[in-house]
């Protein structure tokens, strides 16, 4: 295997300026697109090892790599089968996962389609 090392890289009309460090802290080290409802399932996902169903509306997600620590930061999104949106809320983050809840209205609620996002370092 071979190491490329650069002190910037630019696209091909030499714009778009990055450092390796601006890519490595600014890419999301994992995400996923996940079925909440009915036997949860990962549609897709990068970094992501598996789901845990913990009862109505909450989920682990489990993570392929740990984090250094956990202050990383983590952007979810939720709908529901009539495109209304609801609130994530986190319980738990800890380097390898992190436990996650969805709520409408009346409390916890399942939802057929979640997703998320893991910003921090590895």
């Amino acid at each position: 295997m071979s190491t490329l090392k650069v002190n910037n890289l630019q696209d091909v009309n030499g714009a778009n300026n990055s450092t390796p460090e601006q890519v490595a802290q600014g890419r999301a080290k994992a995400w996923l697109n996940m079925n909440g409802t009915g036997t949860v399932a990962i549609r897709d996902s990068f970094n992501v090892s598996s789901l845990t169903d913990q009862g109505t509306g909450q989920y682990r997600i489990n993570l392929s790599i740990s984090f250094a620590n956990n202050d990383y930061c983590f952007a979810s999104m939720t709908r529901t089968n009539s495109n209304c949106f609801g609130p994530i809320d986190s319980e738990e983050l800890a380097t390898n996962h992190i436990d996650v809840e969805s709520f409408d209205s009346t409390g916890r609620v399942d939802r057929n389609i979640l997703g998320g996002a893991f910003f921090g370092d590895v």
